[in-house]
């Protein structure tokens, strides 16, 4: 294993991989970020499926394990990925996720928006909650022009593996360093999802942030000093 460490990062459902260019230049490649944008990439899309894909996509592309930092959905899969490819994984950072979806408040509605009224109100609408300090106007606006090309039935479909599927009983065989962090003011999580999770894994440790679902663009400085951490105990 080299001594250059990659961190893969994987977003949340509608969210563009951009939310994590804050965090990049925090860390100055100590590690490397690399976005991964499984959202637009060909179905199958149950959580699974992403998670095999992904595990490829280390495998062929850095040849060895690396960090992955999952953010709200892409948590699940990061999960999903250190149960199942454990092999590809050399530690986790997990931002406003859980191992299941009990007490999400808002996902039946969204299912059902997805499904009756897809549109750019509704991308707003996931965008707007995702955020305690909103975005300024110039990224909302590229924001919202990514989530507008990705395909409804991809959102569909992720989310309704991620609803359906519960990692709990597994999360004991995680046993590679990780660390949890939790926005307080989260509209979509309460920070009592992020306890649990630290909890219920062998080798975590857990951080509350002053920020909203998405703490990689929102402080990024303090998500960076998290990631930092994390290696130390690698």
């Amino acid at each position: 294993m080299s001594d250059a460490v990659t961190m893969v990062a994987v977003p949340g459902t509608l969210c563009s991989p951009t939310v994590f260019d804050l965090l990049a230049q925090e860390l100055a490649g100590r590690p490397r970020v690399d976005p991964y944008s499984w959202l637009t990439e060909p179905g199958p899309w149950d959580i699974p499926a992403i998670s095999g894909r992904l595990a490829r996509y280390i495998e062929h592309t850095h040849h060895e394990p690396v960090l992955v930092c999952g953010h709200s959905t892409g948590g699940a899969i990061a999960l999903h990925l250190a149960i199942a490819h454990p092999s590809v994984v050399r530690g986790l950072v997990l931002a406003d996720t859980g191992a299941q979806m009990r007490g999400h408040g808002d996902v039946e509605a969204i299912l059902t928006r997805v499904r009756d009224d897809w549109g750019e109100e509704l991308r707003a609408a996931v965008l707007d909650r995702s955020f305690h300090t909103p975005p300024d106007p110039h990224l909302r606006a590229d924001l919202l022009a990514w989530a507008a090309t990705v395909d409804r039935q991809a959102v569909l479909d992720v989310l309704t593996s991620q609803r359906d599927l519960d990692l709990t009983a597994d999360l004991p065989r995680i046993t590679q360093p990780a660390m949890v962090l939790h926005g307080r003011y989260d509209r979509a999580r309460d920070p009592a999802h992020g306890r649990d999770l630290a909890a219920a894994l062998p080798n975590a440790q857990f951080h509350l942030l002053d920020t909203g679902h998405t703490p990689v663009h929102e402080d990024p400085t303090t998500v960076a000093d998290a990631v930092r951490a994390l290696l130390t105990r690698i």
